[in-house]
């Protein structure tokens, strides 16, 4: 009997969901990514650090309630995670911002709940060039040999259509 390959795993940065909210995929006109990201999540498919949710907080609109809808999407640090996150920052100390008004920073939380649990990252990011000053989630994935990718690729490699 041949053997099934197990549905990838997605860690989703904070900017995928403002992004989508507000630009790409508002919930008035595209519902069901919606309701498609929430059975993700629903089915351990798509993940996220509490440290994301902490983040959508400060805009306190309506992706934070909908967020706040699906609390088991939201991981709380492991020590695995918080060990990773450790090394993230060591290697890349120009990746921690100079300035955070609540000190919520979830940047390496994605990337290190992505590496600890095997999963792709999902992020509005774009990477930068190596002349750039403050590396992107991008760069840091690449780096690191974790998969990346947007929204798009999360909806493409799904199968969602709207």
């Amino acid at each position: 009997m041949p053997e099934t390959k197990a549905p990838p795993l997605y860690c989703v940065d904070t900017s995928s969901f403002l992004h989508a909210w507000r630009r790409d995929y508002p919930p008035d006109v595209f519902p069901t990514f919606w309701d498609n990201l929430a059975e993700s999540a629903n089915q351990s498919l798509v993940v996220s650090p509490q440290e994301v949710l902490l983040e959508l907080e400060r805009g306190g609109d309506d992706v934070y309630a909908w967020a706040r809808a699906h609390p088991d999407m939201f991981h709380p640090p492991t020590q695995p995670v918080q060990d990773e996150v450790e090394r993230i920052v060591r290697r890349w100390p120009e990746f921690v911002p100079e300035d955070s008004e609540d000190g919520v920073w979830a940047d390496p939380y994605v990337i290190a709940l992505a590496r600890v649990r095997g999963a792709i990252v999902v992020t509005g990011e774009k990477a930068v060039g190596p002349g750039a000053r403050v590396p992107k989630i991008p760069n840091i994935c690449s780096a690191l040999g974790v998969l990346c990718t947007d929204l798009l690729g999360l909806i493409r490699a799904n199968g969602w259509h709207f």
